[in-house]
């Protein structure tokens, strides 16, 4: 993996230095695709002509973002990030699906298509980049989890809008195709070892309870009882949203959580909002965290992906999956987790991330990923 990345003001003149660096890394190495993470700003139609000039026949695919994180430049925001794909055992194919808000079963299908055709390996890895406010995600990763063969291990995030206020539009894209609208995909197939881990910094207080009436985007109650009866023994559900406090997720089944935003409450129903779906019979706890717990949430999974992936084997890639909500609570401080990256991944290994709206990654117990809210999620990949 080549990376490149550069935060110059226009776009045209941040893509060409990145693909200058990219260039630099590849030598004489042909890419077969490549993925790309941009900042709302930053993106702009001259980018992706930028790319087809410079790569022929090489499909980029990618999705705007909160902030960006490379080798070369380490965490940036307002910046583009670039990582294109060699291998000679290992294909690097592309997918694109659009009208996810009208069908998200015909566009993940529609995605996985695209890159499976591509190849006659037997796929590994999914690299996965949607919209995630046209429809629920949790509905959208669990589409293309069915779209592609059994086993293979699905990462990536939803795409972000120009801020919290302006969630929509963001955009996914693959070649000359932008869309509001869709999921992109870039999948690994062959002869690749690979480790991911999922690490939080959350710490559960007080009870337990079970879920007892859900929807997309809210938990209507717990224990038979309005959701925010619950919430409000713990905070002020009058307040505003409480990025601070998500909501622990364990499902029928799982050996680990995973978490919700909340996002506001509805008074007048009892009802919680969350970022994503809680499905019933879920065990749901309030948790806290400081800046440093969350920080030692990115380091336990960046320690537990080193000690997971395959012994004979050496790491040659990394991608990283952050929440745009874990940037805004860290503030000035969310630049160390890149530098808890490098300091434990080393100073020549390859790496590129993006700031999500939402994570995606496994969870012990679980068949397939979960979409989850506030976790750095990591994946190593080498052959």
């Amino acid at each position: 993996m080549a990376v490149g990345q550069s935060d110059e003001v226009a776009p045209a003149d941040a893509i060409a230095a990145a693909i200058k660096e990219c260039k630099a890394a590849l030598g004489d190495l042909r890419p077969q695709a490549g993925i790309l993470f941009s900042a709302f700003d930053s993106f702009d139609p001259s980018v992706a002509a930028a790319l087809r000039e410079a790569f022929p026949g090489v499909t980029v695919v990618g999705s705007t973002s909160a902030a960006e994180i490379s080798s070369p430049g380490g965490y940036q925001e307002d910046s583009i990030t670039l990582a294109m794909f060699a291998s000679d055992v290992v294909d690097v194919t592309t997918g694109l699906g659009t009208g996810l808000s009208r069908d998200s079963v015909a566009a993940c299908r529609e995605a996985a298509a695209h890159a499976l055709a591509a190849t006659d390996l037997e796929p590994k890895v999914c690299i996965m980049l949607a919209e995630g406010f046209a429809t629920d995600p949790g509905a959208t990763l669990d589409a293309m989890a069915r779209a592609l063969p059994d086993g293979i291990v699905i990462v990536g995030g939803t795409s972000v809008g120009r801020d919290f206020n302006a969630v929509r539009p963001s955009y996914q894209f693959a070649g000359d195709v932008v869309t509001d609208d869709g999921v992109a995909i870039l999948l690994f197939s062959g002869d690749l070892s690979v480790s991911t881990a999922v690490g939080t910094g959350w710490r559960t207080l007080g009870a337990t309870g079970t879920v007892t009436g859900s929807t997309s985007g809210a938990v209507l109650e717990i224990d038979h009882r309005p959701a925010t009866e619950f919430l409000g023994r713990y905070l002020d559900v009058t307040g505003p949203a409480s990025f601070g406090n998500p909501l622990s997720v364990i499902e029928a089944g799982g050996d680990e959580p995973y978490y919700r935003a909340v996002t506001g409450t509805d008074p007048a129903i009892g009802s919680v909002l969350v970022a994503g779906e809680i499905p019933i019979g879920a065990i749901v706890q309030v948790t806290t965290a400081d800046t440093d717990d969350i920080l030692g949430g990115t380091r336990a999974a960046i320690n537990r992906a080193v000690e997971a992936f395959p012994a004979g084997a050496q790491p040659e890639a990394a991608l990283i999956f952050s929440c745009a909500v874990r940037r805004f609570l860290l503030g000035s401080r969310t630049r160390v987790e890149t530098e808890i990256a490098r300091s434990i991944l080393g100073s020549t290994l390859p790496m590129a991330g993006i700031y999500c709206n939402g994570e995606i990654g496994p969870v012990r117990g679980i068949e397939t990923s979960r979409y989850y809210n506030e976790t750095f999620v990591t994946i190593l990949l080498g052959t």
